[in-house]
């Protein structure tokens, strides 16, 4: 959610997500009930379906009064907290803040995610209101000034410093559940890039729903943002850093032919270079899984070529740079 009208998909990469309306169907106490022309981001390259936290609208379709037992909802969330999810002005200093999990883990799994998605929503439609300053935000009883403007943002998240920690990054999940799942398997496999001494972002603390995490800052700055920097092809930079970044993906796909569930993503958004000196050295950002891609024809110099300035290109049609 980038503030902008298009987003990319987070399964493919390669697709923008479109807007279509379709009947959803939630449970409540063993109940079907069908909610009518609800939002959904469909990508059109790869069938990719998600509802949109951006467009779903909570209060909207849940408390409509043409559904049946929409009552007995209603007085669910109000005796569960469910207000909690959202600005809380009945404090003197408003805060965003994360709902209970202990309330999310009673809720059904179509309800839960239904809720996760206008929860993170809402939090990053807070956030993105503002250009620039600090947000006070309450992550489980833990109080944080996030810093705007965000810092980065791709498929699946978007990431912020925040007051309380300079080596310290906030990243939360775009409102869609595969989003959270890969905030989740993010947390899961990034040991095992450690463990293969492949230099990642640890993670620090993380939502069991996969809403958001801390994760540690790292230094240097993304591929995609230095690319159309390095100059002329056969300048030393260029040079340095394509060699570099060769040498990187290489050993990521020799890890990925090795151990295929562990295969992520080698956009140029998830590769950071850092510069010191005369020395050049290459990190991964997101270990989350891609399972949609497929290197088995990889060739780094169309990659390097082609693929990275098309990335870079779509990046900053939807706001991503």
């Amino acid at each position: 959610m980038n503030g902008g009208s298009k987003e990319i998909c987070p399964r493919c990469e390669e697709g923008i997500l479109t807007s279509i309306e379709t009947p959803q169907d939630i449970s409540l106490e063993g109940t079907r009930i069908r909610l009518g022309r609800v939002q959904m981001d469909e990508c059109r390259v790869c069938g990719f379906r998600s509802l949109s936290g951006r467009e779903v609208g909570l209060f909207e379709i849940l408390f409509a009064p043409q559904y049946a037992r929409i009552s007995d909802l209603v007085a669910a969330l109000k005796a569960a907290g469910y207000y909690s999810a959202f600005l809380r002005e009945d404090q003197s200093e408003s805060a965003l803040t994360f709902g209970s999990r202990e309330y999310v883990a009673r809720l059904a799994e179509d309800l839960r995610d239904l809720y996760l998605d206008n929860e993170s929503g809402h939090i990053i439609r807070g956030l993105s209101a503002v250009s620039s300053g600090k947000v006070p935000i309450e992550l489980q009883g833990k109080h944080y000034q996030v810093k705007l403007p965000k810092i980065g943002e791709g498929e699946n998240g978007i990431v912020y410093d925040f007051e309380e920690d300079v080596y310290s990054v906030l990243k939360f999940a775009k409102p869609r559940p595969y989003s959270r799942e890969h905030l989740r398997e993010e947390y899961e496999v990034t040991d095992f890039f450690l463990k293969h001494a492949i230099p990642v972002a640890k993670i620090l603390e993380s939502d069991p729903y996969g809403s958001y995490m801390i994760k540690e800052k790292l230094a240097g700055e993304s591929l995609a943002k230095i690319y159309d920097d390095l100059g002329p092809p056969g300048t030393p930079l260029h040079q340095q850093v394509k060699k570099e970044v060769a040498t990187f993906v290489g050993r990521l796909i020799e890890l990925f032919d090795r151990y295929p569930k562990t295969k992520t993503s080698v956009s140029p958004n998830n590769i950071f270079i850092l510069m010191t000196g005369n020395e050049c050295r290459c990190l991964l950002v997101d270990t989350g899984p891609a399972p949609l891609h497929d290197y088995s024809d990889f060739v780094f110099d169309h990659y390097w070529e082609k693929v990275i300035p098309q990335k870079i290109k779509r990046y900053r049609e939807v706001g991503y740079l």
